[in-house]
């Protein structure tokens, strides 16, 4: 056989091989089921945390209740953030939602509003929330002059993407099909 048939059909094999054993995206969903306590500083489910950054008088604290997340736009309760506990990024790619005014806002920039009263429904984000680090969860206070001004929402069933990490086989995969047209290059030179 040819050289270069041997080293065309050795290359095919490779980038067969990358393609078909590469690693997956995973998909998690966040249902909050094991949520518990009143007031608590922050949560974790399946390698994600979700953490109030409120450091004001009133303490920041998140509002479990009944297998849900809730977000009260009232002094000392906003806003909330989600992040996987590793620090690797995710994709955000959507939650079910109800409540009011609330905004999405992600580390790179990205930004979603839901704007009004909403009955539950599931909300699909941009890919702008792909490969983010953060998303921080705002709500709006409806009457800032009323001390008893407030709005709710709540969120659940939030679905991530982990991105897959290549593996170490496919990189040597890789770099074995790389030397391989470099000294099949080599030898039609000669």
């Amino acid at each position: 056989m040819n050289i270069f048939k041997w080293m065309r059909k050795l290359l095919a094999a490779a980038v067969f091989m990358l393609g078909a054993g590469a690693a997956s995206a995973a998909i998690v969903v966040i249902d909050f089921d094991e949520i518990d306590g009143i007031y608590i500083d922050s949560y974790s489910e399946s390698g994600y945390i979700f953490t109030s950054l409120e450091t004001g008088p009133g303490g920041g604290h998140l509002h479990p209740g009944g297998g849900n997340l809730w977000l009260h736009s009232q002094y000392g309760s906003s806003p909330y953030q989600i992040k996987r506990e590793d620090g690797m990024n995710f994709d955000l790619l959507g939650f079910e939602y109800l409540g009011g005014t609330s905004t999405f806002i992600a580390d790179n920039g990205a930004t979603y509003n839901i704007v009004g009263e909403v009955p539950l429904t599931f909300v699909e984000l941009p890919a702008s929330f792909q490969n983010v680090n953060y998303v921080n969860w705002y709500m709006t206070t409806p009457d800032p002059d009323d001390i008893y001004g407030e709005d709710w929402g709540r969120i659940d069933n939030v679905v991530t993407r982990v991105p897959p990490v290549p593996e170490p086989a496919h990189a040597g995969m890789l770099g074995l099909g790389l030397a391989a047209l470099a000294a099949a290059r080599r030898l039609r030179r000669k």
